[in-house]
């Protein structure tokens, strides 16, 4: 499971967010489909009324078993979570990294909590592909 210990956040829902979605990210760069799905489903049930974007996108990637579909879910999920993760940081260090070659050559973000890169959008095929993009600190 992901290292949480090093990342603070100003409330527990984006704290909990913020763990399931390395976990989500973990398991794309893995291909598992269905940690992703188990993750995704527990994400889903985070979000309250005020975040029904946020928790729709969630909850299809809860509910397909197409891997390549759960990282298009995920590429839209990051960019609505990043500025909530971004602005939330109350101590500690996340990175938002950038893949260019995702999505034929469209690219994609993700977020993460070490500087190594595993590429969620590509997994052993091109698992170090990317870079990072932001380094956020509080």
């Amino acid at each position: 499971t992901a290292d949480i210990a090093d990342q603070d956040f100003i409330d527990g829902m984006t704290g909990k967010i913020w763990h399931n979605y390395l976990e989500v990210k973990m398991a794309l760069t893995n291909d598992d489909v269905s940690q992703v799905q188990n993750t995704a489903k527990s994400m889903a049930a985070s979000f309250g009324k005020e975040r029904m974007e946020m928790k729709d996108l969630s909850q299809k990637m809860a509910n397909t078993d197409d891997l390549e579909k759960q990282r298009e879910l995920f590429a839209q999920f990051t960019k609505k979570a990043g500025p909530m993760f971004e602005d939330a940081l109350s101590e500690g260090t996340i990175y938002k990294k950038f893949c260019p070659m995702a999505f034929n050559n469209e690219g994609a973000y993700w977020y993460a909590d070490v500087k190594e890169i595993t590429n969620p959008y590509f997994g052993d095929k091109m698992l170090k592909c990317g870079s990072v993009k932001k380094t956020i600190n509080k």
